[in-house]
């Protein structure tokens, strides 16, 4: 007997009933079983191509530290507070982007230097000024409200020349600074998101040094190599850290990934966790579609570089697809079956991540709740996806705020 028949009664009967190019139905029900069958290669790929954990050491006297700050008096004090158990203040530069709070005060109050902005001009513009202003051949660029706990600065990998920047394993917290928010079903969602892509997706391109994106949370850079290459970022915020990390590749060199847990602050809601992927991190992923192309293309990138890439644009290709695939079967109450095999295929392809990742301690696993929601999350984001390609349009065409930002007053302070 087959299986699926036990699961879902008359799968067998359903599945002999489809036929290829058959109706409009039929291609759409094997679109999306195609969609999921490339979905669950990438997934084996990954899992099965991951590389070692990496040694090192830590020179923290060759490493200032990098805060771009808009408005963030409230959270600074904690994040230096933990920052400064490696650097000393006088390595830690504060820029404050046109706060309208006392953020360039409570910086200096804390023993940083600090630069203030009278207009904002952006994380991107903040972050370029002060790296001309670095004294030390290292660069950590980190959020204002990024936790950096335990975590050593991989220095070595860079300075004995094994990579020119490192990807932290970055992780949202499980509270925010106030108390316990973070600790809800939104927060669990995200940190088996942010654990997944650590210990499968950085993991597997540090084989060849390759991980295509350095986290805006925190990164470790050459300072040189910074400096050499700001010129060429357009200075928009929503995937600025993306391009950054393009760049690096673009020009030859290579990021690896240090598996040191830092913590990030998540949206603690679902309005907010929406308005990050809509207005923040889709719209950024196809300001970068150039650069995918041109890394796709490039002799100097490794095949799992250009894999991920080929990836990324076949996501952005297919997405809308998807989305007008799941709106069909949704309402069309002959296809409302399949919409629960697909379910049922990708909770199966789901379940052996959910078993292996511990992304917080060796004994901590993501809640059963998040592996049955896990499937229609990603859906979500696939939707998401999809309505950020207008949300692109709108803000790089008509509102401007995501059209290059290179003249003199988008780096110099007023």
């Amino acid at each position: 007997m087959n299986p699926w028949a036990l699961l879902v009664p008359g799968f067998a009967s359903r599945l002999e009933g489809l036929s290829w190019p058959g109706s409009t139905a039929d291609r759409i029900v094997f679109t999306v079983l195609f969609c999921a069958l490339v979905d669950f290669v990438k997934l084996v790929i990954e899992l099965l191509g991951r590389s070692q954990r990496r040694d090192f050491t830590s020179d923290p006297t060759q490493v200032t530290a990098v805060i771009a700050s808009r408005n963030g008096a409230r959270v600074l004090p904690g994040t230096i507070a933990e920052l400064r158990r490696s650097l000393a203040g006088g390595h830690i530069m504060v820029v404050d982007d046109g706060s309208t709070d006392d953020t360039a005060d409570i910086a200096r109050s804390l023993g940083c230097e600090a630069h203030r902005f009278e207009r904002s001009k952006g994380k991107a513009s903040a972050i370029h000024y002060a790296i001309h202003r670095v004294r030390t051949p290292l660069v950590l660029l980190l959020d204002d409200d990024t936790r950096l706990g335990g975590a050593r600065l991989p220095t070595s990998l860079v300075l004995e020349g094994h990579a020119d920047a490192v990807a932290f394993r970055v992780l949202p917290d499980r509270r925010n600074r106030d108390g316990a928010r973070g600790n809800n079903f939104v927060g669990a969602v995200q940190r088996y998101e942010y654990g997944k892509s650590m210990e499968i997706g950085k993991r597997f391109h540090d084989v060849t040094q390759s991980v295509s994106c350095v986290s805006g949370a925190v990164g470790l850079f050459r300072t040189s190599d910074l400096n050499a290459l700001h010129h060429l970022h357009t200075c928009v915020f929503q995937g600025e850290d993306l391009q950054r990390s393009m760049l690096l590749l673009l020009s030859g060199r290579s990021i690896a990934f240090a598996d040191e847990p830092v913590w990030t602050v998540a949206p603690s809601a679902w309005w907010g966790w929406l308005r990050q992927r809509l207005l923040g991190w889709y719209p950024g992923i196809y300001h970068q579609t150039a650069n995918s192309l041109r890394l796709l293309g490039s002799r100097r990138s490794s095949w799992r570089l250009r894999y991920e890439m080929a990836y990324g644009l076949y996501t952005l290709l297919s997405d809308p697809l998807k989305t007008w695939s799941m709106i069909v079967i949704a309402f069309t109450p002959g296809l409302r079956f399949w919409g629960l095999v697909v379910y049922l295929i990708y909770l199966a392809f789901e379940t052996f991540p959910w078993w292996v990742i511990r992304s917080q301690g060796p004994r901590w696993r993501a809640p059963f709740g998040v592996l049955l929601f896990y499937p229609i999350y990603g859906a979500i984001n696939t939707v998401l996806r999809t309505l950020a390609l207008p949300v692109w349009a709108w803000k790089r065409h008509v509102s401007g705020s995501m059209r290059p930002r290179r003249g003199p007053l988008d780096r110099v302070a007023a």
